[in-house]
């Protein structure tokens, strides 16, 4: 969704997959994906985000976005396929635009990309001569995705150690890429994808909405200064969402399930909040579900869910890319969407900022 005047009171939502419980039985999160996906596309939401994850138990169901996204391609009809995220560093920009474009022929247009550094160094056992450079290969990389979607030529070395001139085949359907850039919390990295015309995809874990707010304000004003048009391009924010019948239920149901997973990536997240480094990993999950739950989640109900969501139209939040696979019971995750839905329909129903 374009930030228009009109455009800006409301949000769009959309389904974003990264799952962090052991991967014991792959094709039940497949199940999930698929089953989750079709409520998506048969309910008018925006998209369905697919993660790159490797060489861990957790999330290990996910190595490429691609794939996931030619298996929902044949799926849905109308739901936007994107990834969340491309890990630029690992992977040449020629199988890059050859995965995608091959994904764009048979959804008959619906891919985006969101393309991300990277951050783990195992993860850079597939180019590990690119760990140190990773942000600086993911944005020369941009120019050449840009370019080869575009049907131009890019210069590589053959086998025989020619310099030879390649271009990418399929031919994809749309003229060119939406393209995203996963930040983090860094104001620096709003900026740069302001400055290059990219949109955002960023979270919470590591700011709170008013630091999110600021990001976007300089966002907004980079790309003006850029030559972007500042009321195009999409911030869109993942949140862990879970919406239920009362907000007491609901944290009750998602407390056990989400700090197993919060207990799963703590060495992860830990170093964010130094004070606490010396707490115990319970303590510190437990501190972080409490932070979570109140201030950086969609855990609630209907009514909680919509006013937050409103909280965060208001901060220049686009598009909100609910994670709904973070270890409550999959029956229950398909019994809360139409109550998701529901907050969708809110936003678009009743767009004035009333929050709670």
């Amino acid at each position: 969704m374009s930030p228009s005047d009109e455009g800006r009171l409301t949000v769009d939502f959309s389904l974003l997959y990264f799952v962090n419980r052991e991967t014991v039985d792959a094709s039940r999160e497949y199940e999930l994906l698929f089953e989750t996906a079709k409520f998506a596309d048969q309910h008018d939401f925006t998209a369905v985000w697919l993660p790159e994850r490797h060489f861990h138990p957790f999330g290990g169901a996910y190595p490429n976005p691609a794939l996931a996204a030619a298996a929902l391609a044949a799926r849905t009809r109308k739901v936007r396929l994107r990834a969340g995220s491309v890990v630029m560093p690992l992977h040449d920009p020629l199988s890059v635009v050859e995965d995608w474009s091959f994904v764009d022929n048979i959804s008959h247009g619906r891919v985006d990309m969101a393309l991300a550094v990277g951050w783990n160094p195992n993860d850079f056992t597939l180019a590990p001569e690119r760990y140190d450079v990773r942000r600086e290969y993911t944005f020369e990389a941009i120019g050449e995705i840009r370019d080869l979607w575009a049907g131009k030529k890019v210069r590589r070395r053959n086998g025989h150690g020619k310099e030879v001139d390649i271009s990418t085949y399929p031919r994809p359907v749309q003229p060119e890429p939406r393209l995203w850039f996963t930040c983090s919390s860094n104001p620096e990295s709003f900026k740069e994808a302001g400055a290059r015309g990219l949109s955002v995809l960023t979270a919470l874990l590591f700011q709170s909405t008013d630091e999110l707010a600021a990001s976007i304000k300089n966002y907004r004003a980079s790309r003006e200064r850029s030559g972007h048009d500042p009321a195009t391009g999409t911030v869109t924010l993942m949140l862990h969402t879970f919406v239920g019948e009362d907000d007491a239920a609901v944290k009750e149901l998602v407390r056990q399930p989400f700090t197993d997973y919060l207990l799963s990536s703590i060495d992860l997240w830990k170093a964010q909040w130094s004070d606490l480094n010396r707490s115990h990993p319970r303590r510190l999950a437990k501190l972080a579900f409490e932070r979570y739950f109140h201030r950086a989640a969609l855990f609630g109900s209907v009514e909680r869910c919509t006013a937050f969501a409103r909280d965060l139209r208001a901060a220049g939040v686009d598009e909100i890319a609910s994670l709904v696979d973070f270890g409550v019971a999959d029956s229950d995750v398909l019994s809360m969407l139409p109550r998701l839905d529901e907050v969708r329909r809110n936003l678009r129903t009743h767009p004035a900022a009333t929050a709670v």
